[in-house]
């Protein structure tokens, strides 16, 4: 199939998607107003029960499809995590950069800078009427993660590929593209959750689940090739202007901080140590990937995304492979490999707190403090190592004799006595995580530090100092008394015995899993939408059942025993023998529904006799 035979199935693709849920619209409230009307004015003995079940199952389904074709119409997101727009005097040296790349591809346009907490770049087109046939608003988005790990070319390169996007005028595309892609997702969404939330509802999700299977089938096979070559499209112009090792270098940079970033906000920021924030959480990322413990781990994860395939999810992979794009930019020639992450501290804009609010929910939820960055990651590492200092105990435990006496002197006396290599290695084998660590010494000091911390509760003093001195009684046997006489001035106890402590005190604990309430909030709302309808349905059933129609509808009123409009004998108009009471057919095996007909059907009447009134007499009033 050729591109532009693609381009135009896309376009219908998008076209046939709104036709098809005008139509469901359109149908589904004709059906509604069909089963108001049977209620209000309905046969004699025929109650809608049926009607009212369809539309009140449907009703969520309907909706569903709605929203998600006025979302991508409209282009209307949650917007909790858009970004914040980098004003006038925002990130000089940056819009500098744009603004050179921008005369480089003759880009008239005028480009808006965004900056987003992912770790990503995007160039869109935004505010843009009829499906994105006019234009709208250039917007740049660029992610401070991928800021703080790519040095200046990098950046460079990256700004000019999504660039390369404009001037090649894939944004055209990209109008009918983003816009399926967005329908499709949101409708997946809204049904799977309406679908698990009712039992009424998943009897009817089945088709509506068909239908947006076959389009995200359709998607998989027309749309997302059109995406894979325009990237490849814009590597190729933005290799033509900038250095093409170095856009490799950032696109391999730019994976590895896709799965770097994510991991940094789980393990640093929502532990929150001490219930503390940092107040720049990327400067704080930048530092924290440049960490020699992180450092040593890079060539595993470079090698595990340069070689892996591309992310994918259910419609499938909008990018080529990072190995194909790789070989297309440097022709076969092998990729340099840099030791560690260079970020240009000019081209990461130091934030507001309002604006790290709004880029990062967890600022704007919780009423944690916050700290300096450069403060904050020292008191991080700190208690990060705090279950270090359980592996160092249990280490002295097994090397000391039974009934030994563990003490904080203890173990300094067992450093002193050059039996540091033998602790390093015991510790090394209580942590999955130290397995290879190049530093055993190193390791051992960090938990002796993290053992003495324990002891201290909120250091005071020279936390630098103490740094030292623990480093020197590692390194150095027979050294430790500079640090005996600094734990004395803090009044600190060295016979203390340890034995009490178990390991579980060291260990850091997380947070436990913020409960998904917008999900939950949906869920119980449309159950109550549902019951509210099914409700309202039984309601005005029993309500006719009771009342009948009104005077001069032509409809005449019938009770359930059987009698008709007149008195005594019964013989006026009544329901079918066939049918009992509402409507309902009769029961099986032949059993008559009236009761006041015998087995064979036939209808009787039966016959009281008048009872007699007693005649009163009354003595007649005396005369006089």
């Amino acid at each position: 199939m050729s591109h532009r035979v693609r381009l135009l199935c896309t376009a219908l693709l998008l076209l046939g998607f709104y036709a098809v849920v005008g139509v469901t619209v359109l149908v589904w409230a004709v059906l509604v107003v069909a089963t108001v009307w049977s209620v209000s004015s309905p046969a004699p003995g025929v109650f809608p029960a049926p009607g009212i079940l369809f539309c009140a199952g449907t009703g969520p389904l309907v909706y569903a499809l709605l929203e998600a074709a006025r979302r991508s119409l409209f282009l209307t997101e949650d917007g909790d995590a858009s970004g914040t727009a980098a004003g006038p005097d925002e990130a000089p040296a940056l819009r500098a950069l744009v603004g050179e790349l921008t005369e480089r591809f003759r880009i008239r346009e005028p480009v808006h800078l965004r900056l987003t907490p992912q770790a990503s770049a995007e160039m869109a087109d935004e505010d843009t009427r009829y499906l994105g046939l006019t234009d709208g608003n250039r917007v740049l988005s660029l992610g401070l993660p991928l800021l703080a790990v790519l040095s200046r070319d990098q950046v460079r390169a990256v700004v000019a590929h999504e660039l390369a996007h404009l001037a090649l005028r894939h944004h055209r595309v990209r109008a009918f593209t983003h816009r399926l892609e967005l329908s499709l997702t949101v409708a997946r969404d809204f049904l799977e959750r309406f679908g698990g939330a009712n039992g009424l509802v998943a009897a009817y999700v089945g088709l509506p689940r068909l239908l947006t299977g076959a389009y995200v089938r359709l998607f998989r096979w027309i749309v997302q090739p059109v995406r894979r070559r325009q990237e490849l499209e814009a590597d190729a112009a933005a290799a033509e202007v900038c250095d093409a090792p170095q856009l490799a270098e950032a696109l391999v940079r730019q994976a590895m901080a896709g799965q770097l970033w994510p991991r940094f906000q789980q393990v640093f920021l929502e532990t929150a140590p001490g219930g503390v924030l940092p107040t720049d959480p990327f400067r704080s990322f930048a530092l924290a990937v440049s960490d020699p413990g992180v450092r040593d781990r890079l060539p595993h994860l470079r090698a595990d995304v340069v070689t892996g395939p591309t992310v994918r999810t259910e419609l499938g992979a909008s990018h080529p492979d990072l190995a194909e794009r790789l070989r297309n930019l440097l022709q076969d020639a092998p990729l340099p490999a840099e030791p560690s992450f260079r970020p240009d501290a000019a081209l990461l804009p130091v934030l507001p707190s309002g604006d790290v609010a709004r880029l990062l929910p967890l600022y704007a939820e919780s009423r944690k403090a916050t700290l300096p960055w450069e403060e904050w990651i020292r008191r991080w590492v700190d208690r990060h190592d705090a279950h270090l200092a359980g592996s160092l105990l249990a280490a002295v435990r097994a090397l000391s004799p039974q009934g030994r006496r563990i003490t904080l002197r203890h173990v300094l006396l067992m450093l002193d006595a050059g039996e540091r290599m033998t602790l390093a290695r015991a510790v090394g084998k209580r942590l999955p995580e130290a397995e290879g660590d190049p530093d055993p010494l190193g390791l051992l000091a960090r938990a002796l530090l993290a053992l003495v911390s324990s002891g201290l509760g909120e250091h005071i003093g020279s936390q630098a100092e103490l740094r030292a001195l623990v480093r020197e009684t590692v390194r150095e046997p027979g050294r430790s008394s500079g640090l005996t006489l600094f734990l004395a001035e803090l009044g600190m106890d060295e016979d203390e015995p340890l034995d009490s402590r178990e390991d579980s005190s060291f260990t850091m604990r997380n947070l436990p899993d913020k409960a998904p309430e917008k999900g939950r909030e949906l869920i119980s709302a449309l159950r109550r939408v549902t019951l509210t309808v099914l409700v309202a349905g039984v309601a005005a059933g029993g309500y006719y059942a009771q009342t009948g129609p009104a005077p001069g509808s032509g409809v005449e009123r019938h009770s359930g025993t059987g009698y008709g409009s007149g008195t005594g004998t019964g013989h006026g108009t009544g329901p079918s023998p066939s049918a009992g009471p509402l409507g309902v057919p009769g029961l099986p095996g032949g059993m008559p529904t009236d009761p006041f007909a015998d087995p064979l059907g036939r209808r009787y009447v039966p016959v009281v006799p008048p009872v007699p009134v007693p005649t009163m007499r009354f003595p007649a009033p005396a005369t006089r």
